[in-house]
Parts: structure tokens; C-alpha cells; sequence
């Protein structure tokens, strides 16, 4: 149950974004919250916990795909996408979650960039910081935007 909990979490902040609760986590589990706090005290510790399970996947699938030869610069967009769409600010400022929490993501978000960032040559420096504000800062527009995704990281993949 715990890791059906985790999973479902994880997609229902994908779906609701900021409309997430537990509430809508238990109905959509079929159970009630009680059966949610029996697993998890509080919501630190759901999202502690949701967190360490999406990053350690995510973390596993990007660098699968970066030692791919030739790399999925596509897919390894996506992934970047995704986790900038789970750790944005909003998230964190509705449901007041710690900062140890923010601090996690935030550095499992740098991990993951280090690993995309490789097969783009572009590991380190001036290079590399560039990159990543030109990346970062369409992903952060992307967020909640109407425009397509795919649209962006093709555009993305073919200016790089």
C-alpha cells in the first residue's frame, strides 16, 4: 500500500499540479486519509518519500539514456522537463513543505542536470552555466504554459 500511495501521488501531482491533495490521493486510492497517515505521519513526510522514489528513478533513466550511443537528447529533455514541472516553487510554497525537503529536490535536480548536461558537451563552466539558464529558463515558462512541449524540446534539440 505504501508504494501504491507513493505512485499515486506522483502521478496525481503530474495530472492537478497545485489542486493535489490527499484528499483526491485517497479518493482516487479508494481508501481514506487515516489509511494515507497510517503510512505517512504527515505531508513531509509523503512528499520526503515521494520525492527520494522519483529521483532515484528519474536519476537511473537519465543516465541510461545519456550513455546511449548516439544520446536520446529528446528524451533526456523530457526527463529534465519533468522534474523541473515536480520540484517548481508553487508546489512547495501551497503546501509549505520544509526546506530540508526543497533542499533534497533541489539538489537531486542539480544531479540530474549534471547527467543531461554531459552529452550535450557542455559539463562544466561557462558553457555549461549558459546551457542551463537557456534551458532552465524555457522549462520555467513551459510550466502551466499552453504551448506544446514537444514543440519546445525539438526546437530545443535542434538550436543545441
Amino acid at each position: 500500500m505504501r508504494e501504491k500511495i507513493i505512485r499515486e501521488s506522483l502521478e496525481s501531482i503530474r495530472r492537478e499540479g497545485l489542486r493535489f491533495s490527499v484528499d483526491t490521493l485517497a479518493e482516487k486510492l479508494r481508501v481514506s486519509k487515516k489509511t494515507i497517515y497510517r503510512y505517512f505521519p504527515d505531508k513531509e513526510a509523503l512528499a520526503t518519500a515521494m520525492y527520494q522514489t522519483y529521483y532515484a528513478e528519474i536519476l537511473a533513466q537519465s543516465r541510461q539514456l545519456a550513455a546511449n550511443t548516439p544520446p536520446d537528447f529528446p528524451a533526456l529533455l523530457r526527463l529534465y522537463l519533468d522534474s523541473k514541472n515536480m520540484s517548481r516553487s508553487g508546489i512547495f510554497n501551497k503546501y509549505k513543505l520544509n526546506d530540508v525537503i526543497y533542499a533534497y529536490v533541489s539538489a537531486q535536480n542539480d544531479a540530474l542536470w549534471n547527467t543531461i548536461s554531459a552529452p550535450f558537451g557542455c559539463e562544466a563552466g561557462e558553457q555549461g552555466e549558459a546551457l542551463r539558464l537557456i534551458v532552465d529558463g524555457s522549462f520555467e515558462k513551459l510550466c502551466g504554459s499552453q504551448v506544446d512541449p514537444e514543440a519546445v524540446i525539438e526546437r530545443l534539440v535542434k538550436l543545441l
